[in-house]
């Protein structure tokens, strides 16, 4: 079941959510209560965890802040499905150090400036 539920939520738009609540539902009609309690609680902390800590700990290591992650994961979502959604950050892995390189060289500076 463990296999189940961790390809589940390997999976961006199906989630854990979708092996776990159902079996808590099962286990709540079958009579076995603190188990369905139990698979509700893991549910609320798989989601925390991958809501809030995910991004932060995806940008720590790729060295880009998380709403610029999460940006990334949106717009490569909306533009390509569920394709987009993986390719959306390494799309912004890529351009990351050619803006560095840019606003460094003073290019972007450069552009906006008024003279």
């Amino acid at each position: 079941m463990a296999l189940l539920i961790a390809f589940a939520d390997a999976l961006p738009i199906v989630g854990s959510g979708t092996v776990l609540i159902p079996w808590a539902v099962i286990c709540g009609m079958e009579g076995d209560i603190n188990l369905a309690i139990a698979l509700i609680v893991l549910y609320i902390i798989i989601t925390i965890v991958r809501q809030l800590l995910e991004p932060k700990i995806v940008s720590n290591q790729i060295g880009i802040h998380p709403i610029f992650t999460l940006i990334a994961m949106y717009t490569g979502y909306k533009v390509m499905g569920i394709t987009g959604l993986l390719i959306g950050p390494i799309v912004l892995i890529i351009l990351k150090p050619i803006f560095e390189t840019l606003i460094n060289k003073g290019i972007v500076k450069t552009i906006f400036d008024k003279r």
